[in-house]
C-alpha cells in the first residue's frame, strides 16, 4: 500500500538518537574495511565457465554448483554479476573470522542478481557456516525458506538483499543467534512469515531500515506475522511492516509478533511503521519489550497488544507512540503466572475503532501517565471490564479486567 495518510497531530519529539546498536562490527562492515586485501572470485551465468579460475569477470565461474563446492578462505568476496539468474540453491561453504567474513555480493551493473530455487526447498542456505555476509542479492522461488540462517547465525549480516515470492518464510533463523545484522532489505510476499526466529535465547539481533509486507499469503490458517520469534538482546526499528498475514490466522497473525518464553529480554522496537496488517496487531509483545517512536495504525486489532506471558515475569516499556485508526490503541491481557510491570506514558491514540485507546488489567503493576487522546470519549464495557477515556486528556486505568487470552 503506498498512500500514507498524514497521521493524527503527534507530540513533540526529541531529535531522534543513533541506533542502539551493539559495538560489534558488523560483517558488511568488516568486509568493506578488508576488501582491499581479500580474495574476490566472480560468477557469470552466461558466459562463465566452472573450469577456470573464478579470479576476474573474464574468468569468471559459471554455476552454483561451483561455488558450493569451493573452500573459500577468511575474507573472500564471492560475486554474482549483477542483471544475471541462477537456478538452484546456493550454500555456503566457508566460515569467516569476525573481521574477515565471507561475503556473497554483487558485481557489474544493472538488477541485483537473482538466486531462483525453482522449486527446491531452500534458495540460500547458511549451511551451519558463521561469519558470513550476504549483500545485494534476490533470493526467490524456494517452496519453503527464502534464506535459512542456521543452525546458528553467528556474527552473520545481510544488507541490501530482496527475498521475495518464496513457498514459505523469507528468512527463517534456526537455532539461537548471536551477532545478526538485516539491513536495507525487502522481506516481500513469501507464503508464510517473513522473518522468523525459531529459538530462544537470540542476543545482539538487530533488524533495521527494512520493508517486511505482503507475506503470510498460504492458505493453511498459520501464525504468519511480519516478524515472529524471540530476542533477548537486540533492536528492531526504522522498518516499514505492513499487510503480513494476510491469510494467515484470524487474530493471531500480527505485524510484529515477541513470542512468549523469552526471559530477562530487552529488545527495544522503536522507529517503525506498523500499518494494514489485517489479522492482528500492529504490536504483540509477549516477552518483555521496550517500545517507543513508532507509528501504529488501521491494524485489524489493537495497535499493540501485551501480555500473556504465561509463568515468566515481564515489563513492558511503552512511550512517545502514535495509535490511530486500530481496533483499539493497547490492549493488555493478564495470563499466567508470571507477573507484569507496564509504564505507558506519552503515547497518542487518535480513532481508536470499536475499543477504547487503553484497556488494562487491575492486577498489574502500572503507571500511565502523560497519554493524550483526540478522539471523542468511548466506553467499552463487558463482564469485568471497562476502560475510560477523557478526550484531548489523559487516560484513566481501566479496572476489573478478568485474566483472558487473545486468539
Amino acid at each position: 500500500m503506498d498512500y500514507l495518510p498524514p497521521p493524527p497531530p503527534a507530540i513533540e519529539r526529541p531529535a531522534q538518537p543513533p541506533l542502539l546498536v551493539n559495538t560489534r562490527r558488523s560483517a558488511a562492515q568488516n568486509a568493506t574495511q578488508n576488501a582491499e586485501d581479500a580474495p574476490v572470485f566472480y560468477v557469470d551465468a552466461t558466459n562463465g565457465d566452472d573450469r577456470r579460475s573464478g579470479r576476474g569477470p573474464k574468468e569468471a565461474w559459471k554455476s552454483l554448483e561451483k561455488v558450493n563446492a569451493t573452500a573459500f578462505p577468511p575474507g573472500s568476496r564471492v560475486l554474482f554479476e549483477r542483471g544475471e539468474s541462477w537456478r538452484g540453491s546456493l550454500l555456503a561453504s566457508s566460515s569467516g573470522t569476525t573481521d574477515r567474513p565471507i561475503t556473497y555480493g554483487a558485481y557489474g551493473k544493472g538488477d541485483a542478481p537473482v538466486i531462483d530455487a525453482r522449486g527446491s526447498s531452500v534458495a540460500v542456505n547458511l549451511n551451519g557456516r558463521t561469519d558470513v555476509a550476504f549483500d545485494g542479492l534476490t533470493i526467490t522461488g524456494a517452496a519453503d525458506t527464502g534464506l535459512l540462517l542456521g543452525p546458528r547465525a553467528r556474527n552473520v549480516s545481510v544488507t541490501n538483499v530482496t527475498v521475495a515470492g518464496n513457498g514459505g518464510s523469507g528468512i527463517v533463523v534456526q537455532g539461537t543467534s548471536d551477532g545478526l545484522r538485516i539491513d536495507g532489505s525487502a522481506i516481500i510476499g513469501n507464503g508464510a512469515y517473513g522473518i522468523v526466529h525459531y529459538a530462544a535465547d537470540n542476543t545482539d539481533q538487530v533488524i533495521t531500515r527494512n520493508t517486511i509486507a505482503d507475506n503470510g499469503w498460504r492458505k493453511d490458517g498459520g501464525v504468519y506475522s511480519g516478524w515472529n520469534g524471540r530476542i533477548r538482546t537486540g533492536e528492531i526499528a526504522h522498518n516499514r511492516v505492513f499487510n503480513n498475514g494476510v491469510n494467515g490466522g484470524e487474530g493471531r497473525s500480527h505485524g510484529l509478533y515477541h513470542d512468549q518464553g523469552q526471559a530477562g529480554s530487552a529488545l527495544k522496537i522503536h522507529d517503525n511503521l506498523i500499518h494494514d496488517n489485517p489479522r492482528g496487531a500492529g504490536i504483540l509483545a509477549k516477552s518483555s519489550t521496550e517500545i517507543f517512536r513508532n507509528v501504529i495504525f488501521r491494524n485489524a486489532d489493537a495497535g499493540l497488544s501485551l501480555g500473556q506471558n504465561r509463568g515468566i515475569d515481564v515489563t513492558y516499556r511503552v512511550y512517545d507512540n502514535e495509535f490511530y485508526d486500530n481496533n483499539g490503541g493497547v490492549l493488555q491481557h493478564q495470563k499466567g503466572n508470571g507477573s507484569i510491570t507496564l509504564e505507558l506514558r506519552g503515547n497518542v491514540f487518535h480513532r481508536n475503532g470499536k475499543r477504547a485507546a487503553i484497556i488494562i488489567a487491575d492486577s498489574i503493576d502500572k503507571s500511565v501517565t502523560g497519554n493524550r487522546i483526540s478522539n471523542d470519549a468511548k466506553t467499552e464495557s463487558r463482564a469485568g471490564t471497562t476502560a475510560i477515556q477523557q478526550p484531548g486528556g489523559t487516560v484513566q486505568e481501566a479496572s476489573g479486567m478478568r485474566p483472558e487470552s487473545v486468539r
